[in-house]
């Protein structure tokens, strides 16, 4: 399971949440040059970890916001092509949904994420699929 390493992964948070990188730099005690040199890292890493799971699974990118966290893809179950949407997950790592089967608790964290403005499924599939 793939998971960003604690200090990396609260900056990524706090920026995914809104949070400008000068607010970060001053919240933690630390240089806005090593927040955006985490920033990079973590994207990186994001990216790597979705792309792996796509590969893995023989699923085709439609997209990935490492930014925000998630990747939307598309893929076979059954004879019949689905969207999958992975989210990763602070402190739990990335967590994949098949078309509309998107739990209460992705609803919590896009809400928190800004991805969405209310808990609305299909207000995240839209935001998801811009």
């Amino acid at each position: 399971m793939i998971k960003l390493p604690e200090s990396m992964e609260r900056i990524w948070s706090m920026r995914a949440k809104g949070m400008r990188e000068i607010e970060i730099a001053e919240s933690l005690g630390i240089s806005r040059q090593a927040v955006n040199k985490a920033l990079k890292e973590a994207k990186a890493k994001l990216f790597e970890a979705f792309f792996s799971l796509a590969e893995t699974f023989s699923w085709e990118i439609v997209r990935v916001n490492a930014e925000k966290g998630f990747m939307v893809a598309r893929g076979r179950c059954g004879g019949k092509t689905i969207r999958i949407y992975a989210f990763y997950l602070p402190e739990k790592g990335i967590r994949a949904f098949f078309g509309n089967e998107i739990p209460e608790f992705i609803l919590q964290h896009a809400l928190e994420f800004g991805i969405i403005k209310k808990l609305d499924k299909k207000e995240l599939i839209n935001a998801l699929e811009r």
